[in-house]
């Protein structure tokens, strides 16, 4: 099933993206996977790629889930569309469904993952069957239709009031009538002599009733009358048919050589059960086989010409001998069987198991005259469902595991959660986590437990590696070998290692030692016991490797984000300090507004908190207030300084700060919209500011909180120009400009902030 199979997976996340697949891959199916993240990614590789499934996160960065199941949908609508997510309501999951989606999995449950994948293929794959069965009919309808046009004989169809709706082109030649002249008239007074209208009034009133008559599924001879009024002799074969709950009857009006096309029909519709993948059986009433298709043939090993006439008990172990009595009887009843699920025998001995679906063969009178059986070997599936259940106890450890890989932040966490869900979700006694020590002893040392006696009984292991008496057990064995040791009977083991007698004192039967692999290193052992003997099969350890890699992966994982964590921290810091370093060089310039930056941004910061918005909003603000000036390098010293009035072509030259202030810092990848928080902070809600006279929410949230703080701490401080004007007088300007200059909500957290006290604190 899964031979050459491509999985698209739409997933931001490589780490969610290596679960899924290292999920996939545990249940054996065998795939070539491609990662995307773009909506241009996607629609490139459904194009490319040609994928036969999409596994898709519908939460991402710079593209929407659902847009990506809607461009599914469109471009490729036979390929199954599955949402594998970390958080989805019940009723986004119904409407994704509704919307198109196969199935969705959350990503905490990947154990459901595989058999979603399986289940959504298998369905794409009827799909595809049953629109290639409705391409055949809708190609044998026309074929019909195609046939009747041509044919040399007449074809008429009549409602139950014997009008008549149908009139071929052979019944126009035959008769003299054209369609035109035939549809909607009575056939019976058109076509027929007088000599027969009684009986055929009579037996027409039965037909009406019951689909029945003494003439409908026969072929007789009769005359016909022409429009000419010449009878003629023809053969006649009425049907019935019931349409909308009124009965039809079709008439063929033919030759001899018509029986030789309703044969050629016939063969057409065998072919179809022919070409069946499934095992269709025609048997008569007793039991006895009468029909026998090439699905049959393949299913049971028999060829029709060894089983047709022999009794389909032939097909039946002795312990179901009853069961074909009882199956035969339902059927004579009327009655039909839907997906009976059972076992049969092949013509080699061997055993399948089979869904029967069976329904009554009726012949014209409605007698039931035979039975229909139609089989699909289901050995496959019903293999499948033990497996599932025999291993259900370990895939549900295994899927409590994966949630705690997933949500796993610190390592030591990570190891203690695992023991925990290990013992709780898998009903074990004992989990432990004992990490290399690559020491004078090659000791063992235990990092994390989980158990009723846990604790105690790995203090007293005083574990080594390497190859002596201690150790000799499980866990130096799998570190030394880098292979699963697994003990299926403590008791019967051989050796008198002191783990083993340790482990039974503890009631211990059985353990399996797990080696925790990065790349080809054993960093430690993951050891698991129960008090059962026999508990870990060949099946069960192959569940429990997978565990083993996943909390390997898991700790490399961890490891990597708390690096990247480091390394983060420490980018921001030198960012930080750039910044300052810029706002020092800037402010040196100008002693006038010297620590007027770091005032707007203490002020900024604080509006900014007071209004509640997000943490990354504070701190663009707090970095953006601290360099809003930086355009001011480029204006001269003595036009900033001048304590007069500044001509018009000096005022220009000021207020070009904001743009060079930009260009300055356009090209510097900041985590925080700097350069256009630079740009405009002089912009005005009512379009009045500049650069570019922006209005209302085309400015930025963090350029219209530093607006604020930069008046209010202009106004509230000396300059050369004008003396400090004080805090009355500033929370009076901004209240009178707010919902014309100034956005109303900053002004008010702001006076709430400044009516505190100290804001550029």
């Amino acid at each position: 099933m899964t031979e050459g199979l491509k999985i698209l997976l739409l997933e931001d996340e490589p780490i969610d993206a290596e679960l899924a697949t290292r999920a996939l891959h545990k249940a054996g199916i065998e795939f070539s996977p491609l990662r995307v993240e773009t909506r241009d990614a996607f629609v490139a590789a459904l194009k490319d790629f040609r994928p036969d499934i999409v596994l898709a996160d519908y939460r991402l960065p710079t593209f929407d889930g659902l847009e990506a199941l809607a461009i599914a949908v469109e471009q490729a609508p036979d390929v199954p569309f599955i949402f594998v997510s970390g958080a989805m309501g019940e009723e986004f999951a119904i409407e994704t469904l509704h919307q198109g989606a196969a199935d969705y999995v959350i990503k905490d449950r990947l154990g459901k993952l595989a058999p979603a994948v399986s289940r959504a293929l298998q369905e794409a794959a009827e799909r595809r069957l049953r629109h290639r069965a409705e391409i055949e009919l809708a190609a044998s309808e026309e074929r019909f239709r195609k046939i009747a046009e041509s044919a040399q004989d007449g074809l008429i169809t009549v409602d139950q009031s014997e009008s008549i709706t149908y009139w071929n082109p052979a019944a126009e030649r035959m008769f003299g009538y054209s369609a035109a002249e035939t549809i909607g008239r009575s056939l019976h007074r058109l076509l027929a002599p007088a000599r027969y209208q009684q009986a055929i009034q009579q037996g027409w009133d039965r037909f009406c009733a019951t689909g029945q008559g003494p003439v409908v599924g026969h072929t007789l001879e009769m005359s016909g009358l022409r429009k000419n009024g010449e009878e003629f002799p023809v053969e006649l074969s009425i049907s019935s048919v019931a349409i909308d709950g009124h009965w039809h009857a079709t008439g063929i009006v033919r030759d001899i050589s018509e029986r030789h096309r309703a044969e050629a029909l016939r063969r057409e519709l065998a072919a179809i059960v022919e070409s069946s993948e499934d095992a269709i059986i025609g048997k008569a009433t007793d039991g006895r086989i009468t029909t026998w298709n090439s699905g049959a043939e393949k299913m049971y090993g028999y060829t029709a010409a060894e089983i047709v006439g022999k009794r389909i008990n032939l097909l039946a172990p002795d312990d179901r001998q009853q069961e074909i009595v009882d199956l035969l009887e339902t059927v004579r009843s009327g009655k039909s069987v839907a997906h009976y699920e059972t076992v049969r025998m092949r013509s080699d001995g061997h055993l399948i198991e089979v869904s029967l679906s069976l329904s009554p063969i009726r012949d014209s009178s409605g007698r039931i005259s035979g039975v229909s059986t139609i089989a699909r070997d289901i050995t496959a599936r019903k293999a499948a469902e033990r497996a599932i259940q025999r291993s259900n106890r370990f895939l549900r450890t295994l899927s409590r595991c994966n949630e705690t890989l997933v949500h796993a932040t610190e390592e030591m966490a990570l190891l203690e959660d695992m023991c925990r869900v290990v013992v709780e979700a898998g009903g074990f006694p004992l989990a432990w986590v004992a990490y290399v020590e690559h020491d004078a002893a090659r000791s063992l040392r235990p990092m994390a437990q989980f158990g009723e006696r846990a604790a105690e009984y790995v203090a007293g292991l005083n574990l080594t590696w390497d190859d002596n008496e201690r150790g000799e057990g499980p866990n130096g064995r799998a570190v030394r070998s880098g292979q699963i040791q697994v003990a299926e009977d403590i008791a019967t083991a051989p050796g008198r290692s002191p783990l083993r007698l340790r482990a039974l004192e503890f009631g211990y039967r059985s353990n399996v030692a797990l080696p925790l692999k990065i790349d080809r290193d054993v960093i430690g052992t993951l050891n698991i016991y129960s008090v059962e003997a026999g508990v870990f099969g060949d099946e069960e350890v192959s569940l429990l490797a997978e565990l083993a890699a996943d909390l390997a992966f898991g700790i490399v994982t961890v490891r990597g984000r708390a690096a990247q964590r480091d390394s983060a921290l420490k980018l921001e810091h030198a960012l930080e300090d750039t910044i300052q370093a810029i706002a020092t060089t800037i402010e040196a310039r100008d002693p006038y507004t010297a620590g007027h930056q770091q005032r707007v941004s203490l002020l900024a910061t604080a509006i900014a908190r007071e209004m509640g918005v997000a943490d990354a909003v504070v701190a663009g603000v707090q970095r953006g207030a601290v360099i809003h000036d930086i355009g001011k390098v480029y204006v001269p010293a003595e036009i900033l300084n001048r304590p007069g009035k500044l001509s018009d072509i000096e005022f220009s030259l000021i207020r070009t700060h904001s743009q060079v202030g930009y260009d300055i810092i356009k090209d510097i990848d900041f985590p925080w919209p700097i350069a256009k928080i630079i740009l405009q902070h002089h912009e005005r809600m009512d379009g009045s500011g500049y650069p570019n006279g922006l209005k209302g929410e085309e400015i930025l949230l963090e350029a219209r909180i530093i607006a604020v703080a930069d008046v209010v701490e202009a106004m509230m401080n000396h300059r050369p120009y004008r003396a400090a004007l004080g805090l009355d007088a500033a929370i009076t300007e901004i209240e009178r400009c707010a919902g014309g200059q100034f956005d109303p909500q900053v002004v008010a957290a702001c006076v709430q902030v400044m009516r505190r006290g100290k804001p550029f604190n």
